[in-house]
């Protein structure tokens, strides 16, 4: 027996199972072949078809698609399969045509594409109704599929779920009507023991929760997939053996290949009606001239190898490749989209140089055309182009309206259960609450790989599943089988499609939002069937660039500015890399790559790509070693001489794949070509081409008069390296790129912060770190203001930034766009009255305009900002009475009662709750002056090396935690006006800090900076805290404050026993000043005197938070006579 109609995960949310599983389950059954038959889309078939190959099994593509039924407006299924490479095609078009119109089919409206297929009219579909109910129409429904196709190609689906009187009348239908029965057991699962998993996924496709989660369990399997012999065994002593008979028939009869597609790429129109490579080459040929002018350099290398590149683009037929590409970027660069410099391999072709598709000198860098376009390998070429991501929108819409909607498709991605997500979604199927939710996933711990990991790795997590009100365990088993599976679709970041013909030839599409075509293969799939497929990448950071060189150009004798044109040597840019001051910069924002960037030192460009070549995965583990030996701390040893100066550049060591290959050809004359295949293997680690090549290397070496056992050395040498090596010619175009903005940073810090801080006014982490550096390089922020800010920051003309309206959290956008419209209209707002007459009256209330003044977007009317508040309703309860006239609202309006400030704390924490930031001065301020520079760290200067650093911080957050030996100790994240950071304090510390650990707080913290496990980020691991209240004492000691008064507090016995202790102690601390504290205890009419680390201030605030915590009647202030 094959099973013909089996579901996968790709059915999205209604099997549990992939295609991989599913093969391994047929092949210990006893099956030879399997069909994958999924509903309506062709996901998984690149992935099942390749298992079903790799475990020798025979596979059959199908589908089960939902079709409006022959004789009814219902839909039901319909099961085809392929016979051949012309069903292999139809089945494509059925896919496509299903996920492509807004009304579904009928059998009928896919007449055209059912040659080739094998029809089944499955046990679950309208046949089987029809029988049941009107059974003299069944007849007629069966001759009608067979007047679209044949008999010979129509089966009549049984399972042995089906009643013996059904059977019996499917058989005689079958004679009847000239078709056959056949086999028909859905597939949704592998094992029996799959079926509740198989449960909760489909209820989480369909909204719903399982009631009850212990009886579900127990329920009988049905759609798994059952031994071969057990099956056929049951329907031999059924009777019905021939059904079995049938499905080894049509496996027998099915036979399809997917190989790679004899896709055309689409001709591109020259004019005149060239040819493609002579229209190439005129293009090429002029850009080149165009390049070269001005420069004083010899042309000869340029004009033999643009030949040479030409020949191997011609040979290999890419000349129509590089004309869309050029018309593209022709496209964008016509409407001032700003294209980047060159991403991938492609930026090593001097035809993609000249034709302006990248900006890398390949000559120049010693980049190498054949690691992007190898003759020997006989691939696409694959051309990336990194656009703005507010622009990519304009290029597609280019492509479909040149190409042909029907010939353009972006790439299909899958979003999958990730550990936390599918922890959450099951848990939602057991009925939890969002609260036990989200407790739940917070006991997870961050970094782990897998939800095993998880498991494993946290107490906590597995205590917080014992603890559920339902079976902690069986979720946690049944996640476990979910996790990793397909959950939705999406887009891929940056892939499109081309083709010359309708894409549905060739691949299986559907309709994207947008309401354009997406494939239904992913990236991987769509490029092994040799598809025509480029990227175009959103990349914010062009478009930081590009609004920051447009203000620039508005300085004068700035006019011309050209990015481009500015010297990748410059000093200043140097500089900014060497101090690690890169945040938004492209690739060298992370602490790692700053703390690399100050060790390195880096005083060339070279050093510059060398760096972001090295900081990855891999070769990060020869970042010291280059480091040493850039300072001549280390020896540079290379095994021959040869060598040496191919990897001058890098010190002695392989930084990129591009010196493997160089070293190849000039140390065992390779070519270019087959150097870049023996770098591949090396990459990829394939031993059996390493061990071949490894001979013609060696023989290649001895040929050039080298010694064998020196050839052996430098092939281990370079195979050692290999496998980390980077693309050179990704490394230089993205390093270009960086640099670029970093000269940006350097010399024009407005232009540059005005950039970054609109791209990242949503987050509000960003925007702090961007603000607090911006200061330091004395550029002025302006908070946000009614009368000048627009949406975004702007900048005025002394070079000022103006914080937005979208900087301000809860100020809706209806509501930002409205202020703006009406300020453009009818002027700037003269005054609050003025303000609020104009206001249309959905937003006059309180709390739409609470985020203005607490942001101090209403300074400007000269009121503080309580005043502002408390004011506000009565001039909103006004103009509620005035209606439209603005006079009588100007006589109504209600006198101003202005009151003090807020205290300055209050003040700044609601600036930074509106904007993320603080503006009017930050916490930590007050005690940076009590602290000379020398003894203090600022956050934005610690690496590594640092053993023992001081820091000043803000507490933002404290996470108490436990050890396993059940000892408290705390994660302490903190501030200050460079950064963030999170300490560590242990247990011993905690102990005696742990007064000290509250939100708001400034302390001054010492201890030793490590790199945190997993992340790519700082830690400090504290070994002393000292409050920031104790510090001012110090210093106000030391300048000979003279205190005012005494303070007395009675301690009654209840608050005593209540626990009050800890808690005065913290508010001594948070209310610290030079007056002397008697404390007066109830109990024992004990009096202690405080030493002067818990004196108080003399001020309102203490005497409220002291009465508050004490009792009005326990505090007493008496001043001095």
């Amino acid at each position: 027996m094959v099973p013909l109609q089996t579901m996968t995960a790709f059915s999205l949310l209604r099997s549990p199972m992939t295609p991989q599983q599913l093969i391994k389950a047929a092949q210990e059954k006893g099956y030879h072949a399997v069909a994958l038959t999924d509903y309506n889309v062709l996901y998984g078939m690149y992935d099942f078809y390749q298992a079903a190959k790799k475990a020798d099994m025979q596979p059959i593509l199908g589908l089960t698609a939902e079709l409006v039924g022959l004789q009814s407006s219902q839909t039901y299924p319909i099961v085809f399969l392929v016979e051949n490479q012309v069903g292999y095609h139809n089945l494509l078009q059925i896919s496509s045509v299903i996920n492509t119109q807004d009304d579904q089919p009928t059998l009928t409206d896919l007449k055209s594409y059912l040659a080739g297929l094998y029809i089944i009219l499955p046990s679950m579909g309208e046949l089987t109704v029809v029988l049941g109910t009107e059974p003299e129409r069944a007849t007629t429904l069966v001759e009608k599929v067979i007047s679209l196709t044949d008999a010979a190609h129509v089966f009549l689906g049984i399972s042995l779920n089906m009643r013996e009187d059904t059977v019996q009348s499917m058989k005689e239908l079958a004679d009847h009507t000239g078709t056959r029965i056949v086999a028909n057991e859905t597939v949704l699962y592998p094992n029996a023991s799959d079926r509740f998993s198989a449960q909760v996924i489909q209820k989480l496709g369909q909204g719903e929760i399982i009631a009850n989660v212990g009886l579900a369990q127990k329920q009988a399997a049905t759609a798994y997939l059952k031994e071969n012999i057990d099956w056929s065994n049951e329907y031999e002593r059924r009777g019905i053996s021939e059904a079995v008979a049938n499905t080894d028939w049509i496996a027998a009869h099915s036979e399809v290949t997917l190989e790679q597609s004899a896709v055309t790429v689409p001709k591109y129109a020259t004019p005149q009606g060239q040819s493609s490579k002579d229209y190439l080459a005129e293009l090429a040929t002029t850009g080149l001239t165009n390049r070269l002018h001005n420069l004083d350099i010899d042309s000869a290398p340029y004009e033999a190898r643009l030949k040479e590149e030409l020949r191997i683009i011609n040979e290999l037929g890419f000349a129509d490749y590089f004309l869309i590409i050029w018309d593209v970027l022709n496209y964008a660069h016509k409407k001032s989209i700003r294209t980047g410099p060159g991403r991938g391999s492609a930026a090593g072709s001097l035809v993609a140089y000249v034709l302006w598709i990248t900006d890398v000198d390949p000559i120049a860098y010693d980049l190498l055309f054949e690691r992007f376009l190898n003759p020997e390998r006989h691939q696409m070429p694959d051309i990336d182009i990194d656009i703005p991501d507010n622009r990519r929108e304009e290029i597609l819409e280019y492509l479909h309206e040149h190409y042909g909607h029907e010939r353009v498709a972006q790439i299909i991605t899958f979003s999958t259960m990730a550990q936390r997500a599918v922890i959450r979604d099951v848990a939602r199927v057991f009925g939890l609450n969002p609260t036990q939710i989200d407790n739940l996933s917070k006991a997870m711990p961050r970094g782990t790989s897998s939800l095993q990991a998880s498991y494993e790795d946290s107490l906590p997590f597995r205590n917080a599943l014992l603890d559920l009100p339902v079976d902690g365990e069986l979720l946690y088993q049944t996640a476990l089988k979910l996790e990793g599976l397909p959950r939705n679709a999406s887009l891929h970041a940056a892939g499109v499609v081309l083709s010359a013909e309708p894409l549905a030839n060739y691949m299986p599409v559907q309709l994207g939002d947008d309401g354009r075509l997406v494939t239904q293969l992913p990236k991987g799939p769509v490029e092994a069937l040799g598809l025509l497929k480029m990227d175009f990448l959103a990349l914010s950071n062009l478009n930081i660039l590009d609004i920051a060189i447009r203000e620039i150009q508005k300085i004068p004798d700035y006019e011309s500015f050209n990015i481009a044109t500015v010297s990748l040597d410059d000093s200043a840019t140097l500089k900014l890399f060497q101090n690690g001051l890169t945040n938004g910069v492209f690739q060298f924002e992370s602490g790692g790559m700053k703390n690399i960037l100050r060790q390195l030192l880096p005083d060339s460009f070279e050093d510059i790509v060398a760096a972001n070549a090295l900081f990855r995965p891999g070769p990060m583990q020869n970042i010291q070693h280059f480091v040493a030996r850039k300072h001549q701390k280390e020896k540079q040893d290379v095994p021959d001489a040869s060598m040496a100066v191919i990897l001058a550049p890098t010190y002695g060591i392989i930084v990129y794949q591009e010196q493997v290959m160089r070293v190849a050809e000039r140390f065992a004359g390779f070519s270019l070509g087959e150097a870049d295949l023996l770098r591949r293997a090396m990459s990829k680690k394939d031993h059996d081409k390493i061990a071949a090549m490894k001979s013609d290397f060696i023989d290649g070496a001895m040929a050039l008069h080298h010694d064998q056992q020196v050839a052996e050395q430098v092939f281990s040498y370079i195979e050692t390296f290999a496998q980390y090596g980077f693309n050179r010619s990704h490394a230089v175009a993205y390093s270009k790129l960086a640099f670029q903005l970093a000269y940006i940073k350097a010399h024009f810090p407005a232009a540059f912060y005005k950039a970054v801080l609109n791209d990242s006014i949503a987050d509000h982490k960003k925007i702090g770190i961007y603000i607090s550096e911006a200061k330091l390089r004395h550029v002025t922020i302006l908070r946000p203001s009614l009368n000048h800010s627009w949406q975004g920051y702007s900048m005025n003309k002394q070079g000022e930034l103006q914080m937005g309206l979208a900087s301000i959290s809860g100020l809706r956008r209806d509501f930002r766009e409205a202020l703006i419209q009406e300020r453009q209209e009818g002027g700037q707002y003269r005054d609050l009255t003025n303000f609020i007459g104009r206001l249309p009256s959905k937003y006059r209330k309180v709390s739409q305009l609470e985020p203005l003044i607490y942001a101090g977007a209403l300074d400007g009317f000269g009121f503080n900002r309580k005043t502002l508040l408390g004011s506000m309703q009565g001039y909103i309860d006004a103009i509620g009475l005035a209606g439209e006239s603005m006079s009588l609202f100007e006589s109504l309006t209600p006198k101003m009662h202005e009151v003090a400030e807020f205290p300055l704390n209050e003040k700044l924490g609601y600036e930074h709750d509106y904007l993320g930031v603080y503006l009017s001065g930050h916490p930590i301020e007050p005690y940076l002056a009590a602290l000379p520079d020398s003894q203090r760290t600022d956050i934005a200067n610690l690496t590594v090396r640092i053993s023992a650093a001081t820091v000043v911080i803000y507490i933002q957050n404290v996470k108490k935690i436990r050890t396993k030996k059940g000892d408290p100790m705390a994660f302490v994240d903190g501030i200050d006006l460079t950064g963030s950071l999170s300490i560590t304090i242990f247990p011993k510390l905690f102990k005696q800090v742990s007064p000290l650990l509250v939100n708001e707080k400034v302390l001054l913290i010492t201890g030793k900076i490590e790199q945190q496990r997993g992340r790519d980020a700082l830690q400090m691991i504290a070994n002393r805290i000292v409050s920031g209240d104790e510090l001012l004492a110090r210093t106000s000691n030391s300048a000979g404050m003279v205190p005012t008064g005494q303070w007395y507090l009675r301690i009654m016995a209840s608050a005593e026993d209540a626990g009050v202790m800890p808690i005065l102690q913290n508010t001594l601390q948070q209310h610290h000043g030079a007056n002397p504290v008697l404390l007066v205890f109830e109990r024992n009419h004990r009096k202690i005197a405080l030493d002067d680390t818990y004196g108080l201030a003399d001020d309102e605030r203490t005497a409220a938070a002291m009465q508050s915590l004490l009792g009005k009647n326990n505090v007493v202030f008496k001043k001095k006579p």
